[in-house]
């Protein structure tokens, strides 16, 4: 067997986690797959448990020919992992020394000969028909010393084709005439203008499929006229298969062909049904899209009429596990294996390119598991469904997470719920305000699909019926052109026998027949009349009526609006009025009010004035427990769980809500309306009605009895000072620029909630959290009940005021913060599918722009940066420029200025100075004294014209 597989896995278990003492066994476990040896051997069982067993333990098994043992000298691969001694096949671990597990892939051609020679039981799941084919030549040929017994466990697929034989109805058996025929199709059409003219699939699509108690009838949609055989066991030779499949029916032949006793060979082909449970295998998508609320519903192949014979996969192991280990082998060589329903392919959506169409009687394995307690499903997959969808559920770890989060007003509740639900865990959140909605928007969405249903009906009746006067008038006309056509023959006939030796005929007189007739057969309008319309209308009321659907649609859309009419009753107070309060006849009238003397027509009319006040009333709790259990038992609820947000308030409606006990909508408005308690309101008589509050200090019971389905598993309670929540508020308020009127109602509105929190949380003996603590689960077919809530209590108080700014980026993620995470600790990982392909993708996608809008940001970051630079360089240039065009300008001023003071001293120099030095200078280089300078400084000094007292010297 393949111990990989959806069947062989839990057949490998069923053997190997087998508490008898009286047997044994060495179980040689053949993979599909090369790793799943390797896990194999880390699944439900330490790596001692599972390894390969040795050649010697093998031989001394002494099940095959030991020459065939030996061929060639090989054994199972030196190379496989051999661990300790593995135990048996047994919880106690007791048991021979080689006995254990060895497993292999399947192509592992030497390890698999040999298991096969060894093994006394052998089951071969038909996958790969070589493979059967292979192993029965490897046991034909050998000679065998032990008994063995071979299962191979194929599938009713090589029974798809097979024609059924249906018994013929009376009118197959008599040949009718024409006339019966047209007189039979008169009465058809004669019945379908009664019949209601939307099929059963439109009517399904407009108002959904009908609720009922599921009967497992075959005959759901199939024409009863027809009676379809049964196939028995021994009609094995009747079958053909699919066109894929016919390589498994020849192998189901050379498995049964090689049954022989003087062999020592016992084989059996076993033919099972679509299998179902534990996980899924073919049905797996299909409970996954159910399970994930796929957008569209699940496909139907065919007409959604075949019969398809169903069995539970831990049925199918035990009928195999019984056809091992009994004495004798089964004596027909082909067996059934079903459960005993017979449900259409409509009611349980077989995932595959085809259906099949067939009725079988499972014989064989009624009579090897006669006891109930031998079944796990043998009612069939719709009767069992739940038990199905509870095994799917915990096989893939989907349980549903459920999750309260109480506090104070302004605790950060409703911000802190979606944050979870939607960043963490991808589940529905709502508060009891939102639930109302939601419960209202269904009372709606019923209200459509009923009008929808009635204006369709009316749709095609009204078109059948135009069609109907169309054919009506049509059919004389196709009679009379009959008439004629046969009419124009004959003259023609006639022509021919009397054209003239001349060849001249005579033509006699014709009716042309044309233009006219068919420009009045436009011109004729089939348009219904008044009262026409009238009777279609009519017609349709009793159809809309009779309809199973659509009664069960107005059944429940009266019961919900029953419910929301579950109003607290209002008491509308008189103001002080100090006239009134001295007229004696408006005292009067005001006792009468109020002792509730007053006559029923005023008590209407004094009614009428109060109805505003008494629409805007609060709901019942009661009422408001009927909605939150509505949406609780939606499917997104239902599958994925839940986080509820600041609801239930009281342990009173803790209780209706999560309470075992069923509740029931009034039977009819008046009930409904005097039911209501009494909700006082305000001094000044404006109507406004005061929160129903519970009554406080109850007596606290040992244990709460609640439903598992609505029960939460973790109950979180914030916490935060008084001063924290003004805070808040305050913070809130400046945020939105309240207007003073706004925000004293806002306060007085917050002061109001938090005395009531305080009242049912903290001044009482008995408050919410109590509640929770004392809860347990009530034991159901599937549960075990006794289910405790978690209750934890987090303090808020270091939250920041306001929530943190939305990054500025579309694709960049919100990061947690410190209270998600620790919410986050206590509910514990999700319990989903992980993301889907689309979600896959979209982060990929979302990845990429991530990536690509940060680089487009540091791109446009050191462009700015360069501008930024560009613009610093050319503002420095500029302003270097102006500074050089200043210096400039000064430097030519200075030198003009200094140009302008030079030129006195300079005309002196001329004058005065230069003539006498350069004749100074033109004697020292004539005389060239040893030192020229005292030389010209004495010669100045004597021929200084202008200086007297040089000569005196």
């Amino acid at each position: 067997m393949y111990a990989d597989t959806y069947f062989g896995n839990k057949l490998f278990w069923q053997f190997y986690k087998k508490k008898s003492t009286s047997n044994r066994y060495k179980i040689f476990a053949c993979v599909w797959d090369k790793d799943s040896v390797k896990d194999l051997m880390k699944s439900g069982a330490p790596s001692d448990s599972v390894g390969a067993t040795n050649a010697n333990n093998i031989d001394q098994e002494g099940s095959g020919d030991p020459e065939s043992l030996s061929d060639g000298g090989e054994g199972f691969p030196k190379s496989a992992p051999v661990g300790k001694p593995a135990p048996p096949c047994s919880p106690e671990g007791e048991g021979e020394a080689g006995e254990g597990v060895c497993a292999f892939w399947r192509r592992d051609t030497t390890v698999l000969r040999r298991a096969t020679l060894v093994a006394s039981l052998i089951v071969i799941e038909m996958r790969y028909a070589q493979d059967v084919f292979d192993m029965m030549h490897l046991l034909t040929t050998k000679v065998l010393q032990k008994n063995k017994r071979v299962i191979l466990v194929s599938s009713l697929l090589t029974w798809y084709a097979t024609p059924p034989l249906q018994l013929e109805t009376p009118q197959e058996e008599n040949d009718e005439s024409e006339e019966e025929e047209e007189r039979q199709q008169e009465q058809y059409e004669e019945q379908r203008e009664e019949e209601q003219p939307l099929s059963e699939g439109e009517v399904e699509m407009l108002l959904g499929p009908l609720e009922e108690e599921e009967d497992n009838d075959p005959t759901d949609g199939v024409d009863n006229t027809l009676e379809m055989e049964v196939f028995t066991e021994d009609q094995y030779n009747r079958r053909i298969p699919h066109a894929k499949y016919f390589n498994w029916r020849e192998a189901e032949r050379v498995v049964a062909a090689a049954n022989n006793d003087e062999r020592h060979l016992h084989t059996c082909v076993v033919f099972a049904g679509m299998l179902y449970g534990e996980g899924e295998d073919v049905l797996e998508p299909f409970f996954l899209k159910v399970w994930s609320r796929g957008e569209r519903g699940l496909p139907i192949y065919g007409s959604g009429s075949q019969l398809v014979p169903t069995v539970h996969v831990r049925d199918l192991v035990t009928f195999t596990q019984r056809l091992l280990e009994a004495e004798r082998p089964p004596t027909q060589r082909y067996v059934f294996a079903t459960d005993n329903s017979r449900v259409t392919w409509k009611r349980i959506v077989w995932a595959m390119l085809f259906t099949m169409n067939m009725q079988v009687d499972n014989q064989t394995m009624r009579d090897t598991m006669p006891d109930e307690e031998d079944w796990v499903a043998q009612s069939g997959f719709v009767a069992c469904i739940d038990k199905i969808a509870h095994e799917f559920i915990d096989s893939h770890g989907l349980q549903p997470i459920r999750a309260l989060i109480l506090g104070p007003p302004l605790s950060g509740k409703t911000c802190i719920s979606e944050a979870l639900a939607k960043r963490h865990y991808q589940l529905p959140t709502f508060t009891v305000e939102q639930a109302v909605e939601d419960y209202k928007s269904h009372i709606t969405t019923i209200k459509g699909r009923l009008r929808t249903f009635r204006e369709r009906l009316f749709e095609k009746e009204k078109e059948r019926r135009v069609e109907a006067n169309n054919k009506a008038f049509l059919a004389p006309r196709d009679k009379l052109v009959i008439d004629e056509d046969a009419d124009a023959v004959s003259v023609r006939e006639d022509e021919a026998s009397s054209v003239s030796g001349n060849g001249v005929k005579s033509t006699p007189d014709r009716k042309v027949i044309g233009g006219d007739d068919d420009i009045d057969c436009m011109n004729v309008d089939f348009t219904l009349t008044d009262e026409e319309l009238h009777e279609v209308e009519g017609l349709v009321e009793e159809w809309y009526q009779r309809n199973e659907r659509a009664a069960q649609l107005r059944e429940t859309l009266a019961a919900m609006e029953r419910v929301l009419a579950m109003r607290m009753r209002v008491q509308q107070l008189v103001a002080n009025d100090p006239l009134g309060a001295s007229n004696p006849k408006k005292r009067k009238e005001l006792r009468r009010r109020r002792s509730g003397k007053a006559p029923s027509k005023k008590n209407a009319e004094e009614e009428e004035p109060n109805s505003p006040a008494q629409e805007n009333a609060p709901y019942q709790d009661k009422a408001l427990a009927i909605i939150v259990r509505w949406r609780l038992t939606r499917a997104d609820c239902r599958n994925q769980g839940f986080i509820l947000d600041g609801f239930p308030k009281t342990v009173v409606q803790a209780r209706l809500v999560f309470g075992d006990s069923p509740l029931e909508a009034p039977d009819t408005m008046e009930e409904a309306a005097n039911n209501s308690p009494t909700a006082g309101s305000n001094a000044r008589g404006s109507g406004a009605v005061e929160p129903n509050v519970a009554p406080v200090n109850l007596l606290p019971p040992t244990i709460e009895q609640c439903e598992e389905e609505r029960l939460p598993a973790v109950v979180f309670v914030l916490g935060a000072p008084d001063n924290y929540l003004l805070d808040r508020l305050t913070a809130l308020s400046k945020k939105l620029r309240e207007t003073p009127g706004n925000e004293e109602k806002r306060l007085a509105r917050f002061e109001r909630d938090l005395s009531i929190y305080q009242q049912q949380f903290n001044n009482t003996d008995y408050s919410l959290p109590n509640f929770f603590e004392c809860a347990r689960t009530v034991a159901k077919a599937l549960t075990p009940g006794g289910r405790a809530a978690k209750v934890v209590f987090i303090d808020v108080s270091g939250e920041p005021l306001l929530s943190p700014p939305p990054p500025e980026s579309a694709f960049e993620v919100v990061q947690p913060s410190k209270l998600e995470k620790l919410l986050c600790r206590h509910i514990g990982q999700p319990h989903n599918l992980g993301p889907t392909p689309k979600e896959r993708y979209d982060e990929v996608i979302r990845v990429r722009n991530l990536e690509e809008e940060k680089k487009k940001e540091m791109l446009n970051a050191i462009a700015q940066q360069h501008e930024r630079e560009r613009r610093e360089l050319e503002q420095e240039e500029v302003e270097r420029t102006q500074t050089e065009s200043a210096r400039r300008a000064v430097y030519l001023g200075d030198r003009a200025a200094l140009e302008e003071r030079k030129t006195p001293l300079r005309q002196y120099l001329d004058r005065n100075i230069v003539p006498l030095l350069s004749k100074g200078l033109v004697e020292v280089c004539k005389a060239r004294p040893l030192d020229p300078v005292d030389f010209l400084a004495e010669w100045l000094i004597r021929h200084n014209p202008h200086d007297d007292s040089c000569f005196d010297l």
